[in-house]
Order: C-alpha cells, then sequence, then structure tokens
C-alpha cells in the first residue's frame, strides 16, 4: 500500500513524521544515492506515552539505517563502488593516483559491474591474460594483485566475503637486479662527477646528492621546504612508495646547498618556467650520463648505494631504513623501519667513501 506522508503531519527529527496520534511513524532518507521509506508502527503499545513512543521510534530508525548499509554492503556492492569506498579513505599521493590510473584501464571494464561477492578467482586470472595479451609488462600487471589484495581483504572484514580470490595468484617477474662490481669506487666516482658538473649550481647540485643518498626521483622532486628541518637536519617525505611518511637525515652536505636557494616556493626544487614542482629531469641526467655512462640513472644509483653499503657491512635493516624500503620478512619483527637512524649511517659511510 503506497505511503501518503500528508497522514504524518508531525516532524519529530530529520528523516522521521509521525501521524497525529504519535502511533505510527514514518521514515524516508537516502543511502548510496537510493531512497528508503517506510512505517514504524507502535499503535498496538497503548500503555505507552507520547515520549516513549517517540523514543522507541528514533532508535528503530536508527536500527533500520544500520540494517540498510549491512545489506547494500554484504548483498549488492559491485567492485567498481567497494573500490570507490576503499580508495575515499587514501590520501591523495602519486601512488593513488598510479593505481587508481591502471584499475580503471585494466579492471574496471572486466570486473568492476560485478558484484564482489560474485568475483572469482578465474575471473582475475582473466584480467590478468588480457593485460598479458595487451603487452603489458609483469611488473605493471603486478599493480592488480597490489590493488585487488587489500580491497578483498577489507571485504572480508566487512563480512562481505570470507576467501580472498587472490590468494594463491602468482605473476612472475624478471630478474632485473643488477650486480654492481667494486660499488665503493663507482659511488665515488659518481659523487666527484656530481660535485663537477654543478659546482656553481646548488639547485641541481643538491638534487642529485639526495640521489646519492638513496632517494627515489618522484620523492627528490615533491619534497617540500615545509618538510625540511634545518634546525634538527632531517627532512619528511610524504610521498613514498609505500605510502607513510618518513624521516630522513639530512646530510650537511645537501643542508649547505640547499640554503643558498632557500625561497618561499611550495616545493624545493620548483620548475621557473610552471612555478610547480620539476617534472622531466632527463636533460639535466644527461650531461651526468656522458661523463658516467649510459648506465647511470637516479635507480640504478640506488643499486650502487645498496651494495656499497654492503661493502662497508651494513646491516640489511639499516639499508632498508637508508633506501625507505619496507621489508615484508622484517616488518612484523621492527614495527616501523627507523628511517633516519638508518640514512644516518648510509650517510656517514658515504661520506667516508667519497672523501678518501
Amino acid at each position: 500500500m503506497a505511503i501518503d506522508s500528508k497522514d504524518y503531519p508531525n516532524k519529530i527529527k530529520a528523516n522521521l513524521w509521525a501521524n497525529k496520534n504519535y502511533t505510527i511513524y514514518f521514515y524516508n532518507y537516502m543511502y548510496e544515492k537510493k531512497r528508503y521509506r517506510g512505517l514504524i508502527d507502535l499503535s498496538d503499545k497503548v500503555a505507552w506515552n507520547k515520549r516513549d513512543r517517540i523514543s522507541v521510534a528514533e532508535a528503530r530508525l536508527i536500527e533500520i539505517k544500520n540494517k540498510t548499509k549491512e545489506d547494500i554492503i554484504d548483498q549488492d556492492i559491485t567492485l567498481d563502488q567497494y573500490q570507490k569506498k576503499q580508495y575515499k579513505f587514501l590520501k591523495n599521493t602519486p601512488w593513488k593516483t598510479k593505481k587508481q590510473s591502471h584499475y580503471d584501464r585494466y579492471l574496471s571494464p572486466m570486473l568492476g559491474k560485478k558484484k564482489v561477492t560474485k568475483i572469482l578467482q578465474t575471473h582475475i586470472k582473466d584480467a590478468i591474460s588480457h593485460q598479458e595479451e595487451l603487452g603489458l609488462s609483469p611488473r605493471t600487471i603486478m599493480q592488480t594483485l597490489e590493488i585487488l589484495n587489500p580491497i578483498f581483504k577489507s571485504a572480508i572484514a566487512d563480512r562481505i566475503i570470507v576467501h580472498n580470490p587472490c590468494s594463491g595468484i602468482k605473476i612472475t617477474r624478471p630478474n632485473t637486479k643488477k650486480i654492481v662490481s667494486d660499488a665503493s669506487t663507482i659511488l665515488s666516482n659518481v659523487y666527484k662527477v656530481i660535485m663537477d658538473e654543478f659546482d656553481d649550481d646548488p639547485f641541481y647540485k643538491s638534487l642529485f646528492l639526495f640521489a646519492l643518498q638513496g632517494r627515489r626521483k618522484s620523492e627528490i622532486l615533491h619534497l617540500k621546504w615545509e618538510n625540511v628541518n634545518f634546525e634538527h637536519d632531517y627532512y619528511i617525505l610524504r610521498d613514498t612508495k609505500n605510502d607513510e611518511d618518513q624521516k630522513i637525515y639530512l646530510p650537511p652536505i645537501i643542508k649547505v646547498e640547499l640554503k643558498k636557494f632557500i625561497s618561499d616556493t611550495e616545493y624545493v626544487f620548483t620548475s621557473r618556467v610552471t612555478g610547480n614542482h620539476l617534472v622531466n629531469i632527463e636533460k639535466t641526467t644527461k650531461r651526468l650520463k656522458k661523463r658516467l655512462g649510459k648506465e647511470f640513472s637516479l635507480h640504478y644509483l640506488r643499486n650502487v648505494i645498496v651494495s656499497a653499503m654492503a661493502e662497508q657491512g651494513v646491516d640489511a635493516i639499516h639499508l632498508s631504513g637508508a633506501l625507505g624500503h619496507n621489508d615484508p620478512n622484517t616488518i612484523t619483527k621492527y614495527l616501523t623501519l627507523n628511517y633516519l637512524k638508518g640514512s644516518e649511517l648510509a650517510s656517514g659511510i658515504i661520506d667516508g667513501i667519497v672523501s678518501k
């Protein structure tokens, strides 16, 4: 039978009205772009007074709303809807942008309209096979599991599903790790070339000295002045690969160079053309490649640093801290890696190598 809202003229609160006798209550609310209407009938509670009936009606409405949310999540939600819910809680970082792009391009078209409860492992394997057919690299395809695993784990926690369909799926990645021999000598040579090439340019000298300390390109280019603490010799990385803030030691040699061009811009390495942070440093990097060889890159430099630190006997846990990389095999033992201590130890080792 249709509900006529005119029969319920007494407004109790938002979404709740009573009839003339305050015995039947009409509710009307929106959730997830869907309208919910109904009645709470307390006409048989003849012994209750008006205040008691209103109180119970309000409590019933809360229960109904909560049940609506549970039913929608448990029964109807699609992967697109649930992914959107999960990602709205994440900080807006390059990592989030990258993963959202992969989801929109390669996962949503094949899986997005399916209910979370209906997605099977074979569906995910089909999506992976499709990406392989498109010629995507194993590293790019790996993002599929990096995206879906956390989503399905959350779905288990929300009691939508009982099993993670990603479990057991493996993507074989080629071994791209480069073994660097005599890394200490290479590291020392890179330092000398940086100091010589940018002798009168503190902007690019400090940029590549950050790279010499193991920083990723994105971490350097997104560094903000507000996150550099000159007084206590550290800086904070906000947009990191593992999506956590990291406190990193600020070596004196970089501190001196930064102070030479400190400004009121937001980013440390601000483009003079756009006024935003630098994006492309390939032209400047080529100047170093010309002197150091084609193999040189900021990423290759991280391999050099790891090898050089290992040659000097630095513990693996401090190596991880120095490079801002958390090791899944040790994360349960160490709640958080000491990035500040690891980077400070690494800086001391680097200073010892380059000063010889």
